[in-house]
């Protein structure tokens, strides 16, 4: 027996595949980042949620952004700490200077916008007891982690969901 799928039935369908993908990419990436003992794990669920978009194009273009934003604002930030921020406590002008630099950065490439406030995330996350090195992997590996997480959760649900009979349009 042949079914057809009417434009609503499709509909229902992306709406549960969407709120699967975010529940499953939620709880995923928190266990995941918990597992690996990183300090926010926060951030690897928000980054999860933030890559997942309508279609698995979407979703790769936005990871490929998110890493390549993380990636140049935890640099950012790290060199910016080693040169203004001698005391992990005062982390006010290191923050500005940061932020700047990120500003000149997403003026050219707005896609890069990540990269604002993954530097402050960086920077305002460092203890007295945790070096700048160790609070930029942690913060880049729980924004990478989640990224990662989110897009494979929503690429691999894009393989395996229906496909339109007439049109063979995926739903």
């Amino acid at each position: 027996m042949k079914m057809t799928l009417t434009p609503s039935s499709i509909a229902a369908i992306r709406t549960i595949a969407y709120i699967a993908r975010c529940a499953i990419a939620a709880m995923l990436s928190y266990a995941a980042a918990n597992a690996l003992g990183l300090g926010h794990p926060v951030w690897a669920v928000a980054s999860s949620l933030i890559v997942s978009q309508e279609t698995a194009r979407e979703t790769r273009n936005s990871f490929l952004w998110r890493v390549a934003g993380t990636l140049i604002g935890a640099g950012i930030a790290f060199l910016t700490a080693l040169l203004v921020m001698p005391d992990p406590t005062r982390p006010l002008i290191a923050t500005g200077v940061a932020v700047a630099a990120c500003a000149a950065v997403v003026r050219h490439w707005p896609r890069l916008r990540v990269c604002l406030w993954t530097a402050p995330l960086v920077l305002l996350t460092v203890t007295s007891d945790q070096s700048i090195i160790d609070t930029t992997l942690q913060r880049s590996g729980e924004v990478l982690l989640g990224g990662t997480i989110g897009a494979a959760i929503h690429l691999f649900l894009d393989r395996i969901v229906v496909r339109h009979p007439e049109g063979n349009e995926k739903c």
